[in-house]
């Protein structure tokens, strides 16, 4: 059950590290037009600006605005970085300490 429990961790870590990845490649695909409109460049907006959008919005959308910085991706970034680091980390070990 332990080694279940191992590879589960390991395989939504490797996800939210892939996702995480997208995000970078998107952001930076974004500055040059061309890329961004090319078919990988719609792909990746398809999956990664549904998860951008929830930043897109309040101040930060007032901040894009004004600056023409979008900051969502860093905001994003963050997330998934706490959620991969401590957020999963605390849930497997209370699951390791429920179940073993």
């Amino acid at each position: 059950m332990l080694n279940v429990l191992h590879l589960i961790y390991l395989a939504l870590t490797w996800i939210l590290w892939l996702y995480s990845l997208l995000i970078v490649i998107d952001a930076i695909m974004s500055w040059l037009p061309m890329l961004s409109n090319s078919v990988v460049g719609k792909f990746l907006d398809k999956i990664v600006n549904p998860y951008l959008n929830l930043f897109r919005r309040g101040p930060f959308a007032k901040l894009a605005y004004s600056t023409g910085i979008d900051v969502s991706p860093i905001i994003a970034l963050f997330i998934l970085y706490f959620i991969q680091n401590y957020v999963l980390v605390w849930i497997f070990n209370l699951l390791l300490r429920i179940i073993g």
